[in-house]
């Protein structure tokens, strides 16, 4: 995996993405729910902005130990940088309306082996249209932490793989309706090759799974959120009669795979229900996209765990989001 070439001077500073990974990002497992990044908005709780009011943001950043033989350049501080943005698979720096930097602060840093905690105030202002990355509501976070002499790219996170950067996507939706619709953003990474054409189309896949066996880091974030919802019973361990599925109407797909309901045997590597295809996007260009999931027969108390992910062609990982519906 690629890391920020402007960052490659420090291999000590580093922020998780997963629970006990001591910066060692993997693509394997859900790397987009880092327990470094904490939203909460002083209304409406966490992961979810309060507009006009102060909502506090706790990055924690980490610095390995003596023994590590990690590599410093010296510096007497970490900068932390924070970005927002409404609920996407996949944020962008220096894409108009995927993320917004609303963050960037020095932090004292820490002793070899030890942890950092920088409190990032954010003020949403009030008015803003939803489209907005800064405006109020579930939030998709992204944070950066360096030594102070680094220069990280700014057009690019390096996201999973560079220990420097990490996100917390996450949404909860409670409802009582059969039928579930929600709007997330992508972004299709890819810089064009050609300086005569800034934008171009290329191929990405585009992935949902409900996830019935989630493994502890999953299932303790999870449920961390849904301790504090009123109506909460379970976590689903069953397909969906009705599916889920991409709405794909208006995109160029290809090579649709539907194995999302009740009843369709997914293939053996793959246990869990899920929908998969290939859609042509624009480079560098927000794309709203809709997933629809069916709550026919799904029994008031259960929580939904969806991973909605997008990765190149390839299979090579480019972003994801936990989607948790509560059925009431």
């Amino acid at each position: 995996m690629p890391n920020d070439p402007g960052l490659a001077n420090d291999t000590c500073i580093f922020i998780e993405a997963v629970t006990g990974d001591n910066g060692t990002h993997t693509t394997k497992g859900v790397w987009w729910l880092s327990p470094d990044i904490e939203l909460t908005g002083p209304v409406s709780g966490a992961d979810t902005a309060d507009a006009g009011q102060v909502n506090p943001v706790q990055v924690r950043f980490h610095r390995k130990s003596a023994s590590s033989n990690c590599q410093f350049p010296g510096d007497e501080s970490v900068t932390v940088q924070l970005w927002v943005g409404n609920p996407s698979l996949l944020m962008v720096p220096g894409v108009k309306g995927s993320t917004r930097r609303v963050g960037f602060i020095g932090s004292p840093l820490p002793a070899e082996g030890d942890t950092g905690v920088q409190q990032i105030d954010w003020t949403p202002p009030v008015g803003l249209s939803a489209n907005d990355p800064q405006s109020a509501g579930q939030k998709c976070l992204v944070a950066r932490c360096y030594p102070e002499s680094g220069s990280p790219n700014a057009q690019n996170f390096f996201l999973p793989g560079d220990q420097h950067v990490a996100q917390h996507n996450l949404c909860l939706i409670s409802t009582t309706a059969k039928q579930i619709t929600f709007t997330v953003n992508t972004v299709n990474p890819a810089v064009s090759l050609n300086p005569l054409l800034p934008t171009e189309v290329t191929e990405v896949k585009l992935r949902a799974i409900l996830d019935l066996f989630p493994n502890s880091f999953v299932r303790q974030t999870v449920l961390q959120r849904l301790q504090s919802v009123n109506g909460f019973q379970r976590l689903r361990k069953a397909a969906l009669p009705g599916g889920f599925a991409f709405d794909l109407g208006g995109l160029q797909a290809f090579q649709i795979i539907n194995h999302s309901t009740e009843g369709v045997t997914p293939p053996l590597h793959t246990p869990l229900p899920f929908f998969e295809a290939r859609v042509a996007l624009r480079t560098r260009v927000v794309v709203k996209l809709t997933f629809n999931a069916s709550l026919q027969g799904v029994s008031a108390g259960d929580a939904c765990i969806f991973h909605l992910l997008q990765s190149n062609i390839s299979d090579v990982p480019q972003g994801g989001l936990t989607l948790v519906v509560l059925k009431l």
